[in-house]
């Protein structure tokens, strides 16, 4: 019995400095990456400039170089924000899920225009426990999926339903679907569905990490008659009956 409360105390200590080593390296990851690519597209910019003034057609490396910085910063981004997710996890909170599906519409509203897409929500939305934050984080991957895969002038649906003791939330657009090659890659990080992805891989792999933080499980599926559907579990929080629809 000692050796085994020995070996768990044990266990503990590294879990604790294997975090702790994971939230510095999170930190300065972001930090020491962001600061160097910062002045890479500060200088991109005014090369751009010059370029447009004296030599119209080199333009286009001027582009080249801000397209790829932009990039990586948006990678940096994602990858410090999962691993602080993992290193840190913050407390659960009540959550009318209707908040974050309008936080991640908002911040995607111009590539929904540009799309001329269409997004249907339910008529209400359910309270859940969950982190705000990660919430958002989740819709707006899932969102941002939908658009870059559902194509020009995209119909795309929210929505979720009880099953057993689990919520379960989805979202489905009517594009081309998932080739069923690609279908066992889709949660894989660094895997894209398309070369012509902006920033590859690691959107699903997110969402699927936040959602087993919140105690649940993700997926996907392919519905009748096309198209692609993702979904996640989250526990039930009692009462699970939804409130009114949140104001626009």
């Amino acid at each position: 019995m000692k050796r085994l409360a020995s070996e768990t105390v044990s266990i503990k200590r590294e879990n604790a400095r294997l975090r702790g080593d994971l939230l510095t390296l999170a930190r300065r990851f972001s930090h020491d990456l962001r600061t160097p690519l910062g002045a890479i597209l500060s200088a991109g910019e005014a090369v751009r400039e010059i370029l447009a003034k004296h030599d119209p057609s080199a333009v286009g490396l001027a582009d080249s170089l801000l397209n790829s910085a932009e990039e990586m910063t948006q990678l940096i981004k994602q990858v410090s924000f999962v691993a602080l997710a993992s290193a840190n996890p913050l407390p659960k909170t009540t959550v009318h899920m209707a908040e974050p599906v309008f936080a991640a519409l908002q911040r995607l509203e111009s590539r929904i225009l540009r799309r001329q897409a269409s997004v249907k929500e339910p008529p209400s939305w359910p309270v859940i426990s969950g982190v705000p934050a990660w919430l958002e984080a989740i819709w707006w991957h899932l969102l941002l999926n939908a658009l870059q895969h559902g194509g020009q002038n995209c119909r795309i649906e929210l929505g979720w339903t009880t099953h057993d003791k689990s919520l379960w939330f989805w979202i489905s657009d009517n594009g081309p679907g998932v080739p069923e090659d690609l279908q066992g890659k889709l949660f894989t990080q660094f895997d894209s569905l398309h070369e012509q992805q902006n920033v590859p891989g690691l959107g699903l792999s997110i969402v699927q990490r936040l959602v087993e933080l919140q105690g649940g499980q993700c997926g996907h599926e392919r519905p009748q008659p096309g198209g692609a559907r993702f979904f996640f579990t989250l526990p039930v929080q009692e009462p699970a009956q939804p409130l009114p629809p949140h104001p626009a």
